[in-house]
C-alpha cells in the first residue's frame, strides 16, 4: 500500500498493518482500504478503514511532511511532533478533542518496526466528522458575507472564552519550560522565524523586504528578553487555537478544539493572540479595514477573557505573539490571492504592535495604519 506524502513515496504492507492493528486493538483486523484524505503544509492524512469483529471502523493516519520546512526536516523533528500531539490529544479537556490511538514507525520495506529502524512515523487518531463539530471558519465567512452577528455568534465567542479560561487555569511552576516557550516563539521552525523561512524569497515580495523582516526578528528577540522570566504565567495551553478546522462547534455550541500542538505548558497569550488575530485578519481580508462586526467579536473575546481570568498582564506580553500570528495569516502560501494593500496593513500591525510598550485593544485600526 503506497503513501504519497509531499514529494516522498512510502509504503506499508497490508499484512503488517493488519498484524499491528490486531495487536493494538486486541482483535482480528482486516484492512479494507487506506485512502488519502489530503495534505497541507504540515501533514498528510489518510483514512484507514478496517473490519474488527463484526463491525467496521475508521481511523485517520497522519504523517508529518518533511519537505516544506517548518522545522520538520529531520526524522527526529517529525517524531517529536507526533509524540507530543499523541499526549496532548489524550489529556485535552474531556469531550473537546479526538483521541490519539498510537504512534508507530515505518521501515523502508513497509514493515511497522521498533523506533531504531524507523524510516518514517505515523499516528492514528479518531476520525472527526461534521456531526462532531463544524469549523469555526464557516461562521466567520458567513459573518463576513452578511456583515452581521447573531446571538449564537456572541454565545459561541463567549464559549471560546470559557474554554481558554478553563484550560489556562491549570498552572505549573517551571521557569525552564516558560523560557523555552518564549524562545520557541521566536526561533522554532513552526513559529516566527520558521514561518518567515517558509515564505517565498523575501527579496522578491512586493509587500515586504529583507530589511523589514530583519527588523521584525530583532524586535521579537528584544521582546523575548523582556518577558522570558515571567514564569509565573506558565499555563496549560492549546498551542494552535485557530478557526480553520482546529476550533469547531457542535450543534449545542459546545467547543471542540483539535490539533493541540507545540507545547503542553506555555504562555496563554499564544492562544489568545491566535484567535483574536483571526478576527482582525477576517476584517482586513474582506473589508480592507478593521470594522464591524469583527471588532465586536475581537473586543468581546479579549475583554471577556481578561474579565474571566483577571489576567490584565497579558496585554504586556502579547505583542510578539501577535507578530507571529500576523506573519502566519499573510503567508503567501496560505492566501495567494490576498491583495498587496491588505498584506501591508497586517505588516503595519506587526511593526506597530512590536513598537508599543503595551498592547492597547482600542488602537487596532491605528496599529493597522488606517
Amino acid at each position: 500500500m503506497r503513501l504519497q506524502v509531499g514529494s516522498r513515496k512510502l509504503s506499508v504492507k497490508r499484512q503488517e498493518l493488519e498484524r499491528y492493528l490486531s495487536r493494538l486493538l486486541d482483535g482480528r483486523v482486516q484492512v479494507v482500504s487506506l485512502r488519502k484524505l489530503g495534505e497541507g503544509f504540515h501533514n498528510a492524512g489518510f483514512l484507514l478503514t478496517f473490519k474488527l469483529g463484526t463491525g467496521q471502523r475508521n481511523l485517520v493516519m497522519r504523517v508529518v511532511r518533511g519537505d516544506t520546512g517548518w522545522g520538520h526536516d529531520h526524522l527526529g523533528d517529525r517524531a517529536a511532533v507526533l509524540l507530543l500531539q499523541h499526549r496532548l490529544f489524550n489529556i485535552a479537556p474531556k469531550g473537546t478533542c479526538s483521541k490519539s490511538i498510537d504512534v508507530a514507525a515505518l521501515s523502508k520495506n513497509g514493515e511497522i518496526v521498533s523506533l531504531g529502524d524507523a524510516l518514517e512515523f505515523f499516528d492514528l487518531v479518531e476520525e472527526v466528522t461534521e456531526r462532531q463539530g463544524r469549523s469555526y471558519a464557516e461562521d466567520l465567512f458567513r459573518i463576513a458575507r452578511e456583515k452581521a452577528l447573531t446571538q449564537r455568534d456572541l454565545n459561541r465567542c463567549d464559549n471560546l472564552v470559557k474554554y481558554l479560561a478553563n484550560l489556562h487555569s491549570c498552572k505549573k511552576r517551571n521557569p525552564i519550560l516558560y523560557m523555552r516557550h518564549i524562545r520557541d516563539l521566536v526561533g522554532h521552525g513552526e513559529m516566527l522565524m520558521g514561518v518567515v523561512d517558509t515564505y517565498p524569497d523575501v527579496r522578491t515580495l512586493n509587500f515586504t523586504d529583507p530589511k523589514e523582516i530583519e527588523r521584525i526578528e530583532v524586535k521579537a528577540v528584544k521582546w523575548r528578553n523582556r518577558i522570558k522570566f515571567m514564569a509565573h504565567r506558565l499555563s496549560r495551553i492549546h498551542g494552535d487555537f485557530h478557526p480553520f478546522g482546529n476550533i469547531r462547534f457542535r450543534e449545542d455550541d459546545s467547543v471542540v478544539a483539535l490539533d493541540l500542538a507545540r507545547e503542553e505548558f506555555g504562555e496563554p497569550a499564544d492562544d489568545v493572540s491566535c484567535l483574536s488575530m483571526n478576527y482582525i485578519f477576517f476584517s482586513v481580508w474582506h473589508y480592507g479595514r478593521f470594522v464591524e462586526p469583527f471588532n465586536t467579536l475581537f473586543s468581546r473575546f479579549l475583554d471577556g477573557y481578561i474579565k474571566a481570568t483577571g489576567d490584565e498582564q497579558i496585554l504586556s506580553v502579547i505583542a510578539p505573539f501577535y507578530a507571529f500570528r500576523g506573519l502566519v495569516v499573510v503567508h503567501p502560501h496560505y492566501y495567494p490571492e490576498m491583495e498587496y494593500t491588505k498584506r501591508r496593513l497586517i505588516f503595519n500591525f506587526i511593526i506597530n504592535v512590536l513598537d508599543d510598550e503595551k498592547f492597547d485593544p482600542t488602537r487596532v485600526s491605528e496599529y493597522l495604519g488606517v
